[in-house]
C-alpha cells in the first residue's frame, strides 16, 4: 500500500494535477494528460494515451491512442473533435474528455482513472515497419484506475545542470514547459478482439502544461520502468546537434528504500534502424551511486510515419521493453524518435 497522498506529491501544487478550466490566452498553451500502461505478462500494452487541448483548439481537444498486443497487433486513433470538463463542488477541473476517451484525477498524486469506449484503427507492426496507411475500424474498450506508485519526477529537477537546460535553452519548448512523470500501477479490464481481459500493469502517468515546440529536435530516447521489488528508473535523453551539447539529458534512479537518485544517460539505444522487435535497448546511467547497466530488449512495438509533430522529418517507435536491473526484470516503456536521414535504409 501507498502512504499518505501528501507523501506522494513530492513538493508539487496539487493544483497542477487539475486541468485548466478556462481556455488560456496564449493560443499555443497545452494542457496535456498522459498514461502508459505495461501489462506485467506483456501480452498488450497501451503505449501513450494522451488528451492535449490546445488554447487555439480548446473546445476540440486532440486524441491520440495506442495500443499494442502480442502477435504484431496494432491500434491507434488519432482524432480531434469536441470535448469536455467536469467540475467537482469545489469547482475543480478533475475530468476531461475528448471523443470516448476520459482522464480523471480521483486524488491528486494518488490515483487516476482511465476509460475509453470506441472504434480504433486496426493493423500491424510489420504494416507499420512499411510505412502502410491501411487500417481497418475495430472495437477496443477499457476502465483503469492507476494507483501511484512514487512522486513525481519533474524535468528539470534533479540536477542544476538540468534545470540550466530548461531554464535556459530549448529543452523546456521540447517538454512543452512544465511537465512531470508519476510511476503506478494499474488495476483494470480491457476488450479487443472479442474478449475481455483483466489488467494487472505497471504505468507511467505524464501532466504537462506549457508550450510545446519541437522543430529543434534532433530526436530522443525515453525510458521507464517499475520493478517488483519497488526500485524503478526513468531517463530522457535528447539527442545532440550536428554542433553543441546535449539539450537535455536526465534521469533517476529509484532506490528499495524510496530514495530517488539523480542521474544522467551515460548510454542510450539511439534509433538507427527500424525492427519488429527483440532489438538491444540497454542503457547506462551515471549516478552518485556508481554506473548502472540496465539491460533492455524491445517487446511490442510501433511506429508513426505520419501523424506526430515531427513526422515531416523524423519516425517515432513507442512500445515496451524487457528491462533487467542486476538480475531483477520488469516490462516498460520506450519511446524513441529519430530523424529520417539518420536511418539505415531510409
Amino acid at each position: 500500500m501507498t502512504g499518505p497522498a501528501a507523501d506522494l506529491a513530492g513538493g508539487l501544487d496539487a493544483a497542477l494535477e487539475y486541468f485548466q478550466p478556462e481556455r488560456p490566452a496564449d493560443p499555443e498553451m497545452r494542457d496535456s494528460a498522459t498514461l502508459w500502461v505495461m501489462d506485467k505478462s506483456g501480452r498488450f500494452a497501451l503505449p501513450r494515451v494522451t488528451i492535449d487541448v490546445v488554447g487555439g483548439e480548446w473546445e476540440t481537444p486532440r486524441l491520440q491512442l495506442n495500443f499494442a498486443a502480442e502477435g504484431g497487433k496494432v491500434m491507434r486513433v488519432w482524432s480531434q473533435g469536441p470535448g469536455g470538463l467536469a467540475l467537482d463542488g469545489d469547482g475543480r477541473a478533475m475530468t476531461r474528455d475528448a471523443g470516448a476517451l476520459r482522464f480523471a484525477c480521483l486524488e491528486p498524486f494518488r490515483r487516476w482513472a482511465l476509460e475509453f469506449d470506441g472504434t480504433a484503427m486496426r493493423t500491424t507492426t510489420q504494416a507499420e515497419l512499411e510505412a502502410s496507411q491501411d487500417a481497418v475500424p475495430a472495437a477496443l474498450a477499457f476502465r483503469l484506475e492507476a494507483e501511484m506508485a512514487a512522486p513525481p519526477w519533474l524535468m528539470g529537477g534533479l540536477t542544476p545542470e538540468a534545470a540550466s537546460r530548461m531554464l535556459g535553452g530549448d529543452a523546456s519548448a521540447l517538454m512543452g514547459g512544465v511537465r512531470y512523470e508519476q510511476l503506478c500501477r494499474i488495476r483494470g479490464t480491457i476488450s479487443y478482439d472479442g474478449a475481455d481481459h483483466d489488467v494487472d500493469a505497471t504505468g507511467m502517468r505524464v501532466r504537462r502544461q506549457g508550450v510545446r515546440n519541437m522543430s529543434s529536435a534532433m530526436g530522443h530516447c525515453q525510458h521507464s520502468a517499475l520493478f517488483p521489488s519497488g526500485r524503478a528508473f526513468g531517463a530522457i535523453v535528447m539527442a545532440r546537434g550536428p554542433e553543441g551539447p546535449e539539450t537535455f539529458n536526465e534521469a533517476f534512479l529509484l532506490q528499495g528504500d524510496g530514495r530517488k537518485v539523480a542521474a544522467r544517460v551515460a548510454r542510450a539505444p539511439w534509433m538507427t534502424r527500424l525492427g519488429p522487435g527483440g532489438e538491444d535497448v540497454g542503457l547506462v546511467l551515471e549516478s552518485e551511486v556508481g554506473t548502472i547497466r540496465i539491460e533492455g530488449q524491445a517487446l511490442l512495438s510501433m511506429f508513426d510515419h505520419y501523424n506526430f509533430e515531427m513526422a515531416g522529418t523524423s519516425v517515432l517507435h513507442q512500445g515496451t521493453a524487457r528491462y533487467v536491473w542486476d538480475g531483477e526484470e520488469a516490462i516498460g516503456l520506450i519511446e524513441r524518435c529519430t530523424l529520417r536521414s539518420r536511418l539505415n535504409g531510409l
